[in-house]
C-alpha cells in the first residue's frame, strides 16, 4: 500500500511540475492575444499561440464535430475564413467552439432527416442569417501535448480546404500566470516533502 501511495504522490508531482512549468512558460511569451484578422491568419499560418482575430467568417454548415449516440457533442469545430465573395476559401485556422448559439444550430441541421430535402430548404430559409456569422475570435492555439493529432488528420481527411499547416484555435481559452504558478508551487512541494521523507528514512 505504502510503494502504490508514494508511486501516486510521484505522478502527481510529475504532473504539476509539467503542467504547470508548460503553462507558466506559455503564460510568460503569451502575455496579450495577438491580434490579426482572419485574412492575415489564412495567408500565412500564426506563429503565436494566443490569437484575438479579427473580421472572422463563420460558416455553421461547414461545421465538424463528434458524436455520441449519433447526436453531435458541444464539441464543434468550423474553419474561419474572411467576409466577401472574393476572399480565399483556403483556411488555416479552425475554430473549436463550443458557443452556445452555434452548438444549438448543429444540433438542429443534424435533427433534420437526410432525406427530407423540404424540411432541410425550408430550415435554411428561415434560419439564414444564423448560418453564416462574421465576428471577432479570440483563444489559444492548440500544441504540445494540447494538439490532438487524430482530431488534426480528421478535419484535414474531411476538408479539402485546410491547409496542409492548419491549426485548431480553441475558442475562450488563455493563459493562466496564477493557475499554473498555483500547480508548479504544488509539484514544488510535493518534491521537497518527498525529498524530506526520503533523508528522515536514510
Amino acid at each position: 500500500m505504502e510503494v502504490n501511495v508514494v508511486r501516486l504522490g510521484c505522478l502527481l508531482m510529475i504532473g504539476l511540475l509539467f503542467l504547470g512549468g508548460k503553462g507558466c512558460y506559455e503564460a510568460l511569451k503569451n502575455r496579450s492575444p495577438h491580434e490579426m484578422t482572419c485574412a492575415e491568419a489564412n495567408t500565412t499560418a500564426p506563429t503565436a499561440q494566443w490569437l484575438h482575430l479579427k473580421d472572422c467568417s463563420i460558416n455553421v454548415l461547414g461545421a465538424s464535430y463528434k458524436t455520441r449516440n449519433d447526436k453531435p457533442t458541444d464539441e464543434i469545430y468550423i474553419p474561419l475564413t474572411s467576409p466577401g465573395p472574393n476572399a480565399s476559401t483556403t483556411s488555416r485556422v479552425v475554430l473549436k467552439t463550443s458557443d452556445p448559439d452555434i452548438v444549438a444550430l448543429v444540433k438542429e441541421l443534424a435533427a433534420i432527416d437526410k432525406n427530407n430535402q423540404t424540411a432541410f430548404f425550408s430550415f435554411m430559409a428561415k434560419n439564414a442569417k444564423r448560418m453564416i456569422l462574421t465576428k471577432d475570435v479570440k483563444g489559444m492555439v492548440q500544441a504540445g501535448i494540447d494538439k490532438n493529432d487524430t482530431v488534426q488528420s480528421k478535419l484535414a481527411a474531411m476538408n479539402k480546404e485546410l491547409a496542409a499547416d492548419f491549426v485548431i484555435l480553441e475558442e475562450g481559452s488563455e493563459p493562466s500566470l496564477v493557475k499554473s504558478g498555483l500547480m508548479l508551487g504544488g509539484g514544488i512541494v510535493i518534491a521537497l516533502l518527498f525529498l524530506g521523507s526520503r533523508g528522515k528514512e536514510s
